[in-house]
């Protein structure tokens, strides 16, 4: 994934190409624009990482000088779902992006789009084009890219530059729970909102992220999702490796060395964090997340290990209760392993719900504190 800043030429561009396929640029009506859609809320999880808030969202789209040229990429072979030769217009109106919030739960004032749409339209050019929908869904373009040397199983998007809020693209039609990799934040923050749209007969999807720092959209390079077999890819459709921790709820692990990040999908959306865990006490990079269910918190631990490492406990903080011991899961073509245990504590009790994790390494006892 590139991105070419163009802006003087990208102007002249795309105003040539607007007149020269005026009809191609009329207004929507989105209760004739094919496609379903889903809309993905990602909001900030209480995630702690050796007891730093980890970046554990991401996603986002904004200003609109940009040409995004994604070519030289090796198509990585990904099973097929569906045609992907359209012959005329096609277009998928996102939703709108739902609030995302600050200190106290007010309502964040972020600017840019609040709505976009994606239409692929064979032969113009630009060929993938980024609009922003107004009252009436009356469209305006913001910038488009071309789909020439991307194959489907990629990932393509653009962005408004330095200060933009929101990112536009199409990633496969069979991606699911789509997570961008922004940079680690100490301070934690940088919520984002994602919406994701079918492209009919395309092979493709439109997805659209809206950050609430500036920046951030700008700041993605790297994209992953997950197949319908539960794989992990990233924005090239390559293989990154993972496994199911069986915990019975479907969570996958995966490890990126080449990313410099690792994490989980599971039914809750997408969570990372760095591959480094110099700054935890047990030098293990470390996720340790809660997600509110009412009045409870389940908790999951995962550390990343070496393969021969072999299990020990988690020792549950007052209040709180093991819901699944810590087990080991090797992760296949790596010499990596998970330790992953899990827990409940009440909603009410900020602090982690564990005490102390313990491993064992080439005979040696390692803790993980929070």
């Amino acid at each position: 994934m590139t991105h070419d800043l163009f802006e003087d030429e990208l102007r002249t561009m795309l105003r040539g190409a607007a007149e020269a396929q005026r009809d191609a640029f009329v207004e929507v009506d989105t209760a004739e624009v094919l496609g379903t859609g889903q809309r993905v809320l990602r909001r900030r999880r209480r995630a702690l990482v050796g007891g730093t808030l980890a970046a554990t969202l991401v996603v986002g789209v904004g200003g609109w000088a940009v040409l995004d040229r994604s070519g030289d990429r090796a198509a990585v072979e990904v099973p097929a779902t569906r045609s992907a030769t359209p012959t005329s217009p096609v277009t998928a109106v996102l939703d709108e992006f739902a609030d995302l919030s600050g200190t106290g739960g007010t309502p964040l004032s972020i600017p840019g789009p609040r709505q976009v749409a994606v239409r692929v339209v064979p032969g113009a050019t630009p060929d993938l084009q980024y609009l922003e929908v107004g009252a009436g869904g009356r469209t305006t373009l913001l910038g488009g890219s071309s789909l020439d040397g991307v194959p489907r199983t990629s990932a393509t998007w653009g962005t408004a530059g330095e200060g933009g809020h929101v990112l536009i693209g199409v990633a496969p039609a069979e991606a699911r729970d789509i997570t961008v990799l922004t940079p680690i934040s100490d301070e934690g923050g940088h919520a984002s909102t994602l919406v994701t749209k079918e492209l009919p007969g395309t092979g493709r999807q439109a997805f659209a992220v809206r950050f609430a720092e500036a920046g951030d959209a700008d700041a993605v390079r790297h994209l992953l999702w997950r197949d319908a077999e539960d794989a992990v890819r990233d924005e090239n459709g390559a293989a990154v490796a993972s496994v199911a921790l069986g915990d019975g709820k479907g969570t996958i692990f995966w490890v990126s060395d080449a990313l410099g990040r690792f994490g989980t999908f599971g039914g809750d959306g997408p969570t990372w964090t760095a591959l480094d865990g110099a700054r935890n006490s047990s030098g293990r990079p470390v996720l340790s997340m809660g997600r509110g269910d009412g009045a409870v918190l389940t908790g999951l631990f995962v550390a990343v290990v070496p393969a021969a490492a072999e299990p020990g406990s988690m020792t549950p903080r007052a209040g709180s209760t093991v819901t699944h011991p810590l087990t080991k899961v090797l992760l296949p073509g790596t010499e990596y392993a998970a330790l992953w245990a899990t827990w409940t504590q009440t909603t009410a009790d900020s602090l982690s719900g564990y005490t102390e994790v313990t491993w064992t390494e080439d005979g040696r006892t390692v803790t993980q504190r929070p």
